[in-house]
C-alpha cells in the first residue's frame, strides 16, 4: 500500500497558527495525516499535510534540534531540501511548517534516483565539509555507538571490527548529515531528489548518509516484504556517484572502508536489541539477515586491516 493519507483529529494541529502564517481561516485548512502500510511495516507519524488556498504543506512535531536545522543550516541554500517557513510552541512540543513536495520516495529505485541522490548529498556535503560547528550531534551520536558496542561483548569477530568503526569516527571527515537517509526520505521530482525529515540531523561523519541509504533492503521487490529494495549495481552506482561529486574526499580506498565501517553500525544497529536480549535464542539470530551482513562486513574489515598494517 505505502505511504498514504487519513484524516487528522481537529485538536492535533496548531490550527490557530497556520491560520495566521497561510492567511486564511482555520475551517479553511484541509488536514491529513501520513500513514505508512508497507508488509509488515505499519507505521503512523505525527506529520500532516496541510491543504489551504489551493496550496499544500507539511505540519511536523519535531523538537529544537530539527527547528535550528533549518534555520541555521538549509534555509537560504537552495539545497534539495523542503522550504522552511517557521515554526511554534505549542506547550512541549515544536511544530515546523515546511513545504509540501510532491512525488514518490526512493523505495523503488533506479539509476536515475541513484545519480540524483548523489547529486542532493554532495551539494548539501560539499558546502559544509569539515565543518566546525558546534551543534551537540555527534556527541549524542558517539555516546550512543559506544553503548551501543557492548552487545558485542560475546561477539569477538564483531567486536573487533566495530572498535575500528569507533576509532574512525573521531577523525572522519564530518559534515552535515540528515542522519536518517532511507529511501522514504528522499522524494523524487523533476530528476531530483530532495531530502526530507532532518529530526536526526547534525554535523556528523560523512559516510553515514552515503551507507544508510545503501544498507537496508532487499536485492530485489518482494511484495509484502522488506519496505525497499535496491540491487548491487544501483548500490555501485550511488556509491561512485558520491565519490566523483565531493570536491574534498579521502583517497578511494578509504572512501570504501569508511562505508564498510558504517555499514557494520547500520548492522549492529539492527541486532543490538536482539544481542542485549538474554533470552533470545542465538541460532536464530545467527540465521538473521542482518548478523549475517555484519559478519561479511567485519571479516572484510579485519582482513582490510590486516593487510594494510
Amino acid at each position: 500500500m505505502g505511504v498514504y493519507l487519513e484524516k487528522a483529529a481537529d485538536d492535533t494541529l496548531p490550527l490557530d497558527w497556520l491560520a495566521e502564517r497561510l492567511s486564511c481561516g482555520p475551517a479553511d485548512l484541509r488536514a491529513e495525516r501520513f500513514c505508512d502500510s508497507d508488509g509488515d511495516y505499519q507505521r503512523k507519524y505525527n506529520v500532516y499535510k496541510i491543504s489551504a488556498g489551493g496550496q499544500s504543506y507539511v505540519c511536523k512535531q519535531a523538537d529544537a534540534g530539527e527547528r535550528d536545522i533549518y534555520e541555521n543550516f538549509l534555509q537560504g541554500k537552495a539545497f534539495a531540501v523542503p522550504e522552511y517557513y517557521g515554526n511554534v510552541v505549542s506547550g512541549k512540543t515544536v511544530w515546523l511548517l515546511t513545504e509540501y513536495i510532491e512525488g514518490p520516495d526512493l523505495r523503488r529505485f533506479t539509476r536515475e534516483m541513484a545519480l540524483a541522490s548523489a547529486d542532493t548529498l554532495a551539494e548539501i556535503q560539499n558546502f559544509y565539509w569539515d565543518c566546525k560547528a558546534q551543534d551537540g550531534r555527534f556527541d549524542r551520536y558517539w555516546e550512543r555507538i559506544c553503548r551501543r558496542a557492548r552487545c558485542l561483548e560475546k561477539e569477538p569477530e564483531l567486536a573487533a571490527a566495530y572498535d575500528i568503526f569507533l576509532e574512525r569516527q573521531k577523525s572522519c571527515p564530518r559534515t552535515l548529515s540528515n542522519g536518517d537517509f532511507l529511501q522514504f526520505n528522499g522524494i523524487w521530482r523533476d530528476g531530483r531528489v530532495s531530502v526530507i525529515d532532518w529530526g536526526f540531523g547534525g554535523i556528523m561523519p560523512y559516510a553515514l548518509d552515503i551507507t544508510r541509504l545503501i544498507a537496508h533492503g532487499t536485492l530485489v521487490y518482494e511484495p509484502d516484504g522488506f519496505p525497499f529494495y535496491m540491487d548491487d549495481d544501483l548500490r555501485g552506482t550511488f556509491v561512485q556517484a558520491c565519490y566523483k561529486a565531493l570536491k574534498q574526499k579521502p583517497d578511494w580506498d578509504r572512501y570504501l572502508m569508511d562505508i564498510r565501517l558504517a555499514a557494520l553500525n547500520e548492522y549492529v544497529e539492527f541486532l543490538e536489541e536482539e544481542l542485549n536480549d538474554p533470552e533470545a535464542n542465538r541460532e536464530e539470530i545467527a540465521e538473521g539477515s542482518y548478523y549475517k551482513r555484519a559478519k561479511k562486513t567485519a571479516e572484510e574489515i579485519l582482513r582490510l586491516e590486516k593487510r594494510n598494517s
